[in-house]
């Protein structure tokens, strides 16, 4: 798979939940984050190419977790080999300036 990134990714270096925005359901963790898209690992099956409405919480065990909404299209899917997970990829097409601001700044501490 070609890297077509324009903005170089950070891993995640702590657990953060990603939530289904509606029925506030845990879908996954975060892998990796830019500005422009994200990778999630997830024992339930997303379909390829269809819009999400997701929350992201930072530090999640922490009384003072930073919630972010954002609106992202799964790009592709890979199972995970002998795992019931897969890894999935997703471009953020909605999100706020104000959350857009405070992801650059979460993840301006993290490894490349």
């Amino acid at each position: 798979m070609s890297d077509k990134r324009s903005q170089p990714r950070k891993v995640c270096d702590t657990r953060i939940d990603i939530l289904d925005a509606e029925s506030n359901q845990l879908v996954g963790n975060l892998v990796n984050i830019s500005l422009s898209g994200f990778m999630m690992i997830t024992n339930k099956p997303l379909p390829e190419n269809y819009v999400f409405q997701f929350i992201i919480v930072f530090s999640p065990d922490s009384a003072d977790s930073t919630r972010i909404q954002v609106g992202a299209e799964s790009l592709w899917l890979q199972e995970i080999e002998g795992s019931s997970q897969c890894w999935i990829g997703f471009h953020i097409i909605d999100i706020s300036e104000q959350d857009q601001a405070l992801i650059g700044k979460l993840i301006g501490n993290w490894r490349e």
